[in-house]
Formats: C-alpha cells, sequence, structure tokens
C-alpha cells in the first residue's frame, strides 16, 4: 500500500483484514464463505473488502487502498516458497477460498513485505505461528509494498 495509502492508515487496514480472520470472526468468515462465496473467483478482493468493510476511512486512502489491491493482479505469487501460476490477486482469493471452504479453516495473518524481496510476489505460507504467546497455525499473507519515498521510475537517475 505504500504511496498510495497513508502510512498511518496502513497498519490498521492489515489489524482490519486480521481480525476478521481469527477466533469468533473465522467461524462467522466460514459462514459468509459458504452462503454468499465471499472469496472466489466471481468477486475482486476489492469487492470483498468493500462487503467486508475493510478499509481506510478517508476517500483518498480508500481509493489508494482499492487501486492496490487491482495492482496485486500484475504481481506474481508463491504458495509456502514455490510459486504458482496465479497472479497475487488471485492467489490471496484462491488461497482465502480453499481455506475458508475447508474442513478445519487455519486463522489468517495479513503482513507485508519489501516488494523488491522477492520482487513483486505474494508471499502465501501456511502453519505458522505468527505470536509466540499462541499455540494458534495460521496461513499468512504476505503483500508486496514499496518504499512511499522510493523515486518513480521516471526520476531515477541513470
Amino acid at each position: 500500500m505504500g504511496g498510495l495509502v497513508a502510512d498511518s492508515y496502513v497498519p490498521d487496514v492489515l489489524q482490519q483484514m486480521n481480525s476478521r480472520l481469527i477466533g469468533e470472526a473465522l467461524t462467522e468468515m466460514v459462514q459468509f464463505q459458504k452462503e454468499f462465496k465471499v472469496f472466489s473467483s466471481q468477486h475482486t478482493l476489492e469487492t470483498s473488502f468493500k462487503l467486508l468493510n475493510i478499509a481506510p476511512v478517508g476517500d483518498a486512502d480508500r481509493k489508494g487502498f482499492f487501486k492496490f489491491l487491482g495492482l496485486l493482479k500484475k504481481t506474481g505469487a508463491s504458495v509456502d516458497g514455490k510459486a504458482t501460476k496465479l497472479s497475487g490477486h488471485d492467489q490471496i482469493i484462491a488461497s482465502l477460498q480453499g481455506n475458508l471452504e475447508s474442513s478445519r479453516p487455519l486463522s489468517v495473518h495479513f503482513t507485508s513485505h519489501p516488494a523488491e524481496s522477492p520482487k513483486g510476489v505474494v508471499k502465501v505460507t501456511s502453519g505458522d505461528r505468527v505470536f509466540n504467546f499462541s499455540s494458534l497455525v495460521f496461513i499468512t499473507i504476505s503483500m508486496p509494498m514499496i518504499n512511499a519515498d522510493r523515486p518513480k521510475a521516471g526520476a531515477r537517475k541513470k
């Protein structure tokens, strides 16, 4: 979201995403998925997150967040360290759909990593113990983000 959403909103949006996919909220999301197919190839991430009211508060930042989600269609993806044929956008949808429709859905933890490492790839890993104080096992979805201060391609010195 770097550069498209104010820095102060990024942790908040990640927390909104994370709080919908853990504990009692996860149970609710499983029912939403069963009834409405919130995460499926029929819906974009933008549509799904709008439905769940996950976005920054300010209008400009909301637009930036939804633009960021759209840009994930141009990124690659990996699952447990192996490249997939799906875009980052579609891999997030497929991973959430598969998890929520499974017989034993895991909590999901959204985070970010520098877009340069690996370059423009959404990383999905399963079986993570995200919190050292908890025995919960998670699926982690790490999205590539650029530094907001990074110069634009046309402005870089050669």
